[in-house]
């Protein structure tokens, strides 16, 4: 018997597309568990130690997957000797009837609903690997954004509006994890306006607080602490800030989150010189001391 319990998912989909092409009279035989209460653990001792016990059984492949459904192919399982199987494991399990959570398909005549139970299992495991990704990513960012804000002179924060008010000449900053971004922007506007440049999310906190801009090109996707959280934080730090966020994606979940958190505005990339001035001269604080010069 050859139990599979790792990249389950994966390796089922892949010996299903053997016998499809090799053995499709092959038979598969499909126990939804998922849809039982039954305990992962032992479930899964309870239902080797019974099939040990099948005749042939050592011609088995056996598929744990992680969700507790279970899938057989093995040669010569006849369907009368899988349902006395079940009966014997539901009487081991102390459960009524396991009828109802059991299918037996023909690979190659059944293959479309093969295709489509293999591809549901893999994109839920892709899905909740990425959740969790996320979750982590999150749970990091959270940790590094306090870190830099307990570092950041608290002084500084209180006079932000004085210090951008006070100041006569507007000061644009790019924060932009890629450096062709941060060049281009830079190489566009410092002929007209001061420059503040940070890399990553973490600069972005403390140079915003240090340089006090009148306007913000914030990116979406930095590496430690992502655009929109960082969003979030200046608002706090800052309410009034005028923040323009940059982004690669252009897709409408992407930009009304940015929006909705209270970002002024969205730039897609690549994008024109017209652009960023448009942007730029729409910030009321760049208006202000254009306004005052004049």
């Amino acid at each position: 018997m050859i139990v599979i319990a790792s990249k389950t998912e994966i390796r089922l989909r892949d010996d299903l597309r053997k016998c499809a092409k090799l053995k499709p009279n092959q038979r598969c035989f499909f126990l939804e568990f998922s849809r039982t209460d039954i305990p992962k653990g032992p479930l899964f001792e309870t239902f080797l130690r019974q099939l040990e016990e099948v005749t042939n059984a050592y011609m088995a492949k056996v598929y744990l997957c992680r969700d507790k459904d279970i899938l057989i192919i093995m040669e010569g399982f006849m369907q009368r000797q899988f349902h006395g199987f079940i009966q014997k494991l539901a009487e081991e399990l102390k459960t009524d009837d396991l009828t109802e959570i059991i299918n037996i398909f023909e690979i190659g005549k059944n293959w479309d609903e093969l295709e489509a139970l293999y591809t549901k299992k893999i994109n839920a495991i892709n899905q909740l690997e990425e959740e969790q990704r996320e979750e982590k990513r999150k749970n990091t960012a959270e940790q590094t954004t306090l870190e830099v804000l307990s570092k950041i002179n608290p002084d500084q924060v209180a006079n932000i509006t004085q210090r951008r008010d006070k100041r006569t000449r507007p000061l644009v900053m790019i924060a932009d994890d890629d450096q062709l971004s941060r060049t281009l922007a830079g190489n566009v506007l410092r002929g007209d306006y001061d420059m503040a440049f940070a890399k990553n999310g973490s600069e972005a906190l403390q140079e915003f607080v240090a340089a006090a801009p009148d306007i913000l090109f914030l990116d979406i996707g930095m590496p430690d602490i992502g655009g929109h959280e960082v969003l979030e934080c200046l608002f706090q730090i800052n309410p009034e800030a005028y923040i323009i966020m940059f982004s690669g994606r252009k897709d409408k979940t992407t930009i009304m989150k940015s929006l909705e958190i209270g970002a002024q505005g969205f730039l897609g990339k690549p994008f024109t010189r017209e652009q960023l001035y448009t942007h730029v001269q729409n910030s009321p604080f760049v208006q202000n001391k254009q306004n005052t010069a004049a």
